[in-house]
């Protein structure tokens, strides 16, 4: 019989493009008893796995194939959530390139192991990142259900015990108390934390907890005294250029984030906000620029959007380069053929044709576009896909896609910029543009509350017809959504079960706990759902 180890039940995977050192990395950890080991030496190959297999720990080369590197890949899977907070990312570098990397990632590894390493060193480090990865389960396994509760309370636990863990614990604390939302709480723990040493990410944690407590000034300012202290804390300069953007600063905001990608070019996130930014200000140069040298870099690369390509020819388009734009769109064609990279470079193509003056060109490709909008693509397609439809004069279509877009996405201040900005660009004034978005909102919020009316009025066939209509159209919004499977909840259990209406009730339940778990009227739904009565298998087979 198998002796069962520590290490010889863990899936390992290893991304390295050298052969000699996928040898060396594979004799290792096969020597250490790593029993079920995958090595590959592209990312394509390592996302390939990642989407059918869990792993324990990633072992992965900083510099890689692809012209893609290790911290690429890092966000790629981090920003997607294909990987669970458990997972043990170990990046591998060379001790010339450690800095360099470091300071370049925002999105960090849990460790670095430097090249050239012992067997021994490695052995010792594998060993300790696996002990805090079991120390930490309970708290990974209820980040990845964003039971940011969960979490708190078992950093507390460990926190008492005062070991060698403290610091690591109350990193995450902070963060935990960021995502519920307790400023005042997030700011005390910083404070303490501070109090003991001056921690870089303590600092920049207290800084978004002035913001969740309102004060945006206080936060800029000590974002400055960060990047003034600690200039190559890239993390600072995306925090920092968001809030300048979220209160309208957007020149400002490009002179930030252009500062960061000067020290560091930085993950495909922050190129892709630095290019829709400079498009949204005029500033199409510099949106080419930054594009175009990133996708030259990751051409092969996994990590890349079609929306990338889109930027890049709305950048040459408006520099009278349509021609140009045509090329960089269909050069994205061939490596994107899903319903939402078809309905932005359709889109895009739209634009390009318009410019030419080929108006027939240009309404086929809004035909295509308009297509492969099936509904529930990204404010970013719908925004593109709205554009086209205005300088064909198409308006009433345009302004269903961009009401969609406010209506789905009620709170977010980036995407409500970004109708205005659309608008602008046809012509329509500021006042124009914010009475737009402003009876987009109005008119969900009307439905929502007749909805909620009938509910309370004991007409809940009409209030679960009226709110289910809105939150099918609307899955993002989820004061819709959740008042749907609330009106479902209370009608299966003052009328009796019914097999379709509880399914949509869940379903509409599943999506509010993907999208926030701490959503405060999941428990109403979920103390009705505990008054319904379902009929045993005999009734149904009866």
């Amino acid at each position: 019989m198998a002796v069962i180890t520590k290490f010889s039940n863990k899936q390992v995977l290893v991304i390295e493009d050298l052969a000699g050192m996928r040898t060396q990395l594979q004799m290792s950890l096969s020597n250490f008893d790593f029993k079920k080991l995958h090595v590959v030496s592209s990312i394509k190959d390592a996302i390939r796995l990642v989407r059918s297999t869990h792993y324990d720990i990633i072992l992965c080369d900083y510099n890689l194939g692809d012209r893609t590197n290790g911290q690429q890949f890092l966000e790629h899977l981090r920003t997607r959530d294909m990987i669970s907070r458990n997972v043990l990312f170990i990046m591998i570098t060379g001790e010339s390139q450690y800095e360099k990397v470091v300071v370049a990632s925002e999105c960090a590894p849990d460790d670095y192991l430097l090249k050239p390493f012992t067997t021994e060193q490695f052995h010792t480090r594998l060993e300790a990142l696996m002990e805090r990865q079991e120390h930490f389960a309970v708290i990974d396994k209820a980040s990845d259900a964003k039971d940011w509760s969960k979490a708190l309370a078992e950093c507390d636990r460990i926190l008492a015990d005062k070991d060698k863990y403290f610091l690591y614990a109350s990193k995450i604390k902070g963060v935990m108390l960021l995502k519920l939302e307790r400023g005042q709480e997030a700011a005390e723990h910083y404070h303490h934390l501070l109090a003991m040493r001056p921690l870089p990410w303590a600092r920049l944690g207290l800084a978004r907890a002035l913001v969740l407590l309102g004060k945006q000034n206080e936060a800029k300012m000590l974002l400055r005294e960060i990047l003034e202290e600690s200039p190559q804390y890239m993390a600072a300069y995306d925090f920092l250029g968001n809030l300048l953007l979220l209160e309208g600063s957007k020149k400002e905001a490009l002179d930030v984030l252009q500062q960061a990608r000067e020290i560091s070019p930085g993950t495909m996130n922050r190129i892709r906000n630095i290019s829709t930014l400079a498009v949204e200000i005029g500033r199409h140069d510099i949106a080419e620029e930054v594009m175009e040298d990133a996708l030259r870099k990751h051409k092969y690369s996994p990590v890349r959007e079609a929306a990338d390509y889109a930027v890049l020819s709305k950048a040459l388009i408006e520099q009278e380069r349509p021609e140009r734009a045509l090329q960089v769109l269909d050069e994205a064609r061939d490596s994107f053929k899903d319903k939402s990279s078809s309905a932005i470079l359709a889109a895009g193509e739209c634009l390009a044709h318009y410019k030419t003056g080929n108006l027939e060109l240009a309404e086929a490709a809004l035909a295509k576009a308009i297509a492969a909008n099936g509904g529930g693509l990204s404010p970013q397609v719908a925004a593109s896909v709205a554009e086209a439809c205005l300088v064909l004069g198409r308006e009433g279509e345009a302004n269903e896609l961009l009401k969609q877009m406010v209506q789905n996405n009620p709170e977010d201040a980036r995407v409500h910029d970004r109708v205005k900005t659309v608008l602008a660009a046809a012509g329509k004034s500021a006042a124009e543009a914010d009475a737009m978005v402003n009876s987009s909102m109005q008119e969900v919020v009307q439905v929502n509350n007749e909805g909620v009316r009938k509910a309370e009025a004991g007409q809940l066939n009409e209030a679960v017809s009226l709110l289910c209509e809105a939150a099918d159209r609307l899955p993002n919004n989820m004061q819709i959504v959740s008042n749907a499977a609330l009106a479902l909840a209370l009608d299966l259990a003052r009328n009796g079960y019914d097999a379709q209406k509880a399914s949509n009730c869940m379903r509409y339940r599943q999506a509010i706990i993907r999208k926030s778990p701490g959503y405060p009227k999941l428990a109403q739904i979920n103390d009705m759902l505990k008054k319904i009565k379902k009929p045993d298998a005999g009734a149904r087979q009866a």
